[in-house]
């Protein structure tokens, strides 16, 4: 199997689903810490989003997205018979993480989990656009965080700082999907150059966490 084959178990997909679900609700774990809003790590925690943002970002979202591509372009991919079961089941098993983090850290829990799976369910699927994964990877640095922090009464400067890293999330992984999909834009310039500013703006937000 190639390596730039597009489908939901190309390896390509499969080793960037892994960065962006796992490494981002890592890091909006984290940070609770740097910004010492929690004294020690809730391990159970950061696996379950590590697992949950995997889940959502490779079965849910992929699944979603060949079952309606299929026909529009070859994949490397499940029969459309096991990808519905897919869907199911990555679906159960994303509300049972999601309920059982809210019954342990509070209700914001439910609310991130759920902005997330309607990003995951609607925009891959019928959108087709690099937005829902810049927006999927914004949110699971914000539930890692709320995981960790377990409350919403946090002084705004920690909330900026946090916001600071979810826009740097959501900037890195739009600009960079952008350039995936330049082959979709037929290679157009002016798409590549807004990709790569797009992308390094990103660290600008990256920086503030710092300087702030």
């Amino acid at each position: 199997m190639k390596f730039e084959e597009k489908g939901m178990i190309a390896p390509f997909t499969l080793i960037t689903s892994i960065i962006t679900g796992s490494i981002f609700p890592l890091l909006g774990s984290l940070i609770a810490l740097d910004l010492k809003v929690i004294e020690d790590i809730y391990l159970t925690g950061i696996i379950l989003v590590m697992i949950g943002g995997f889940i959502a970002n490779w079965i849910l979202a992929h699944s979603i997205h060949d079952l309606f591509h299929t026909n529009v372009e070859k994949r490397k991919t499940f029969s459309k018979k096991t990808l519905k079961i897919l869907i199911a089941i990555s679906t159960i098993i994303l509300f049972t993480i999601a309920l059982y983090l809210t019954l342990k850290r509070g209700w914001p829990v439910m609310v991130f989990a759920m902005i997330g799976f309607l990003v995951s369910l609607y925009a891959e699927g019928l959108f087709h656009h690099e937005s829902q994964m810049a927006f999927g990877a914004m949110f699971l640095v914000m539930g890692g965080f709320y995981v960790q922090a377990a409350t919403l009464d946090i002084s705004f400067i920690i909330w900026l700082k946090v916001i600071f890293v979810a826009i740097f999330a959501f900037l890195s992984q739009y600009g960079w999907l952008l350039f995936y999909r330049l082959d979709d834009y037929d290679w157009n310039i002016k798409k590549k150059n807004m990709s790569i500013l797009i992308t390094k703006a990103a660290l600008i937000f990256l920086i503030l966490y710092f300087l702030l």
